[in-house]
C-alpha cells in the first residue's frame, strides 16, 4: 500500500544518545545540508511558530503563523505545511482542549497558499487534518452539534447527557484545495444503533446509550488517517477508546446510508477496535484513551499494520504503551468479525512498555511513528518529550522540548520525522540555526492538562 508517512509535531531542548548524532551538523554555524540528514517537525500547542529540528537539537526552520495549532501539522511533499490551526471565536469552545476551526497550507516562506475555515454554530474542524497522496484532497474531523432532545430521541440516556445540554458528535469532511469546497462527508449521526436494538447484534454502528465519560464531546476523534490502497478512513475514537474504520468508497449519499460502496455497507463501520463494551461484548479492552492511529506505511518494517499511542487510564491502567496490530483484513478489504469475541486481534504483534510502565504515562495527546531502521519515535506530548527505541525496547536518542529560560515541559501534540531524500525536505536547503529554544511564554498561558 503507498501510504505517506504519518506526521506528529515536536519541540526544542535537551538532547541525549550520543548514538545519534549527526556529524554533518555538529558546526553551529551550519553549512546547507539540504535533506542529507533526518528532519524532526513539530508545533508547540502554547506557540503560534512550527519548527524543524535535526537530531542533535538544531533549528533547521522556523514557520511563523497566525494562529495556535489545531493541532497536527504535516509537512508536504512539494515542501508546503499543511496544519490545523485555532482560530479566535471559534463557536466549539465551551469545552477545555477545545481547538481548530481552520486548516492551512504554507510555503517555505509562510506565506499562507490555502485556507480553509470551518468553524461554524453547526460544525467545527478538530484536532487532525490528513493530506489524501491520490487526490492532494484534505481530510479534516469536525463536530456537529446536537441537542439534547435529539440525543434523547436517538437513543441516549437524558441522564447520562453533559451539563452542556448538547452532545458534540464527530463526522469526516474531504475538501479539495483547488476549489475550497466538501467534495465528500461522512457523520457518526448517520450510524447511530436504533432504539431498542441490540448494540451486540450491530457492531457496523455506534451506540449513543455508550456514555464512557460525560463530556460533551461525546465520541472525541483525535485523528484521521487515509489508505488509499484500501480506500478507507481511519478515526482514533478517544472517548469510546477504539479505532473505526469507514469505506471511502462510497458518495456522500451512500456514506449516510447502509448500502453502497466496495464492500456494499455504506458508511457504516466495517471495523472497530479497542474497546467491545462498546458494541456490547464481555471483551476484555485493549485501547485506552488512544491517539495517532495509522497504518504503517509502505515500506516500513510491519508495512501494513496499526500502530498505535495507547495513553492508559489513570484508575483502570496509569501507563502509556505503543503498540502495533495486525488488522484482521481479508483480500476484499473487508474484515474478520467473530460474534463472541468480537473484532480482532486478541493482542498487539510488538508493543513498548516503558520500565518500570508507570514511568511513561501520557493521558493525554501524544503520538507514535514507525522509522525505515525498525525504530519507533515516540511523542510524549504533555512533557513535550520525544524519544526513539528500538524493536526490543532500548532508548537510543531522546529529546525534551525547551524553552529560551531553559524550562521544560511545553505541550506537543505529536512529532514527526522526515528521513534524508524526502522530496519536501529536497527543495530547501536546511541551514542549521543553533539550538532551538521556543520562546518562553508565561504559565498561565501554557494549556494545562485537558481532554485533547
Amino acid at each position: 500500500m503507498e501510504i505517506p508517512e504519518r506526521s506528529f509535531e515536536t519541540l526544542a531542548a535537551r538532547v541525549t544518545g550520543a548514538t545519534i548524532v549527526v556529524a554533518a551538523l555538529a558546526g553551529c554555524g551550519g553549512s546547507p545540508v539540504g535533506s542529507t540528514v533526518p528532519a524532526i517537525l513539530f508545533s508547540p500547542i502554547a506557540s503560534t511558530s512550527v519548527f524543524l529540528m535535526s537530531l542533535d537539537g538544531q533549528e533547521l526552520h522556523e514557520w511563523h503563523t497566525d494562529y495556535a495549532p489545531g493541532y497536527s501539522v504535516y509537512l508536504l511533499p512539494n515542501g508546503n505545511l499543511l496544519r490545523a490551526t485555532s482560530i479566535p471565536d471559534r463557536p466549539f469552545s465551551a469545552l477545555q482542549g477545545s481547538n481548530g476551526g481552520s486548516a492551512e497550507m504554507l510555503d517555505w516562506n509562510s506565506n499562507v497558499v490555502w485556507r480553509f475555515d470551518y468553524a461554524t454554530t453547526a460544525g467545527q474542524q478538530h484536532h487532525d487534518v490528513f493530506w489524501m497522496p491520490d487526490s492532494g484532497h484534505v481530510l479534516m474531523v469536525a463536530w456537529e452539534r446536537r441537542s439534547a432532545a435529539e440525543a434523547i430521541a436517538a437513543g441516549r440516556d437524558a441522564q447520562t447527557l453533559p451539563s452542556e445540554g448538547e452532545l458534540w458528535v464527530d463526522k469526516v469532511v474531504e475538501v479539495d484545495p483547488a476549489t475550497s469546497q466538501v467534495v465528500w462527508e461522512w457523520r457518526t449521526w448517520d450510524h447511530l444503533l436504533p432504539p431498542g436494538a441490540v448494540a451486540s447484534e450491530h457492531p457496523e454502528l455506534v451506540d449513543p446509550g455508550f456514555a464512557a465519560t460525560p463530556s460533551v464531546d461525546c465520541t472525541h476523534a483525535n485523528a484521521v488517517f487515509y489508505n488509499a490502497a484500501l480506500d478507507q478512513v481511519l478515526l482514533s475514537v478517544r472517548n469510546f477508546s477504539e479505532l473505526w474504520i469507514i469505506d471511502h468508497s462510497t458518495t456522500t449519499a451512500q456514506a449516510a446510508g447502509h448500502t453502497g460502496g466496495k464492500l456494499g455497507r455504506g458508511g457504516d463501520l466495517v471495523y472497530r477496535y479497542g474497546n467491545p463494551r462498546a458494541y456490547g461484548l464481555d471483551v476484555p479492552q485493549q485501547l485506552y484513551g488512544q491517539h495517532n492511529a495509522q497504518w504503517i506505511a509502505s515500506g516500513l518494517p510491519g508495512a501494513g499494520h496499526f500502530l498505535v499511542f495507547n495513553n492508559g487510564d489513570a484508575k483502570a491502567r496509569p501507563y502509556s504503551t505503543v503498540v502495533e496490530l495486525v488488522p484482521p483484513v481479508r483480500d476484499d478489504g473487508s474484515y474478520v468479525y467473530d460474534p463472541a469475541t468480537g473484532y480482532g486481534p486478541a493482542g498487539p504483534v510488538w508493543q513498548y512498555t516503558a520500565t518500570p510502565p508507570e514511568s511513561l504515562f501520557a493521558p493525554i495527546i501524544s503520538g507514535a511513528q514507525r522509522l525505515a531502521s525498525g525504530n519507533t519515535l515516540v511523542t510524549s506530548g504533555p512533557r513535550g518529550h520525544f524519544f526513539e527505541v528500538t524493536s526490543d525496547g532500548q532508548t537510543v536518542w531522546s529529546y525534551d522540548v525547551t524553552d529560551t529560560a531553559g524550562t521544560t515541559g511545553y505541550m506537543v501534540f505529536r512529532a514527526v520525522r522526515y528521513e534524508p531524500g524526502f522530496e519536501g525536505l529536497s527543495q530547501n536547503l536546511l541551514a542549521p540555526q543553533g539550538p532551538l529554544r521556543i520562546p518562553a511564554v508565561t504559565a498561565g498561558a501554557r494549556p494545562t492538562l485537558s481532554s485533547y
